[in-house]
């Protein structure tokens, strides 16, 4: 019943909204050019791996194509910036990948077209509920894939029981989109957006979890003392 009258009370605010989660979206992508930084400091994307970049495209494009079905300004306009830094990212990776290094980065791409270009074209059919559905599914994947990226660090972080490796501004500017848009998603009365958002809080809660349990400052002070 509360919820139910949050959700009215907002109503009148639900672009307002979407728009600030879209801010906070682009902030979390606006966090790549830190490593895009670190590639410039070192001359070499040596040692970095292109997913997020070249996965970021191809999670863009879907999310542009749901995005114009649903006809969710703040969705579109967010798709289109985030595609947009995607794109840069990448070709700022491929400029400083050594030579001998460009062909599993071009794998990567390939590959990643080519699913990219299936789904698309499969979303492209219309959009019958059944393709939505579908459509929704695999971005609900896509993207929860995409936040729980750092994790991928996990091992590394338990291991040197230190949370150093993990982008805290990236993760926070997470956290709040993923909150505002489960919002957004409640407000349009849109299934995937709100399961996919709950499930992305707890993934984000794991993160932010690490910073507690293996703060970076104490690591600092390991280091200093040996």
């Amino acid at each position: 019943m509360y919820t139910m009258e949050l959700l009215a009370a907002l109503e009148p605010h639900r672009e307002r909204i979407g728009q600030v989660a879209g801010m906070l979206t682009v902030a979390q992508y606006i966090a790549g050019w830190f490593i895009c930084n670190d590639i410039r400091r070192r001359r070499t994307s040596a040692g970095v791996s292109p997913l997020r970049f070249i996965g970021g495209c191809g999670l863009s494009i879907l999310q542009l194509q749901y995005s114009q079905k649903l006809q969710a300004p703040a969705l579109i306009w967010t798709s289109i910036i985030t595609l947009t830094f995607s794109i840069l990212y990448s070709l700022w990776f491929w400029w400083y990948t050594p030579a001998n290094l460009r062909s599993s980065l071009y794998r990567l791409t390939t590959g990643a077209a080519t699913i990219t270009a299936g789904l698309y074209a499969y979303g492209a059919q219309g959009d019958s509920p059944e393709i939505m559905y579908r459509l929704g599914l695999v971005l609900t994947v896509l993207a929860l894939a995409f936040i729980a990226l750092p994790l991928v660090q996990l091992r590394t972080i338990i291991r040197a029981k230190s949370s150093a490796g993990l982008p805290l501004p990236a993760i926070l500017a997470s956290t709040g989109a993923t909150i505002l848009w489960l919002l957004y998603g409640l407000l349009i009365n849109n299934t995937f957006i709100v399961v996919q958002k709950i499930i992305a809080m707890g993934l984000c809660t794991v993160q932010l979890s690490l910073f507690i349990i293996y703060p970076a400052s104490k690591a600092d002070e390991r280091k200093k003392q040996q």
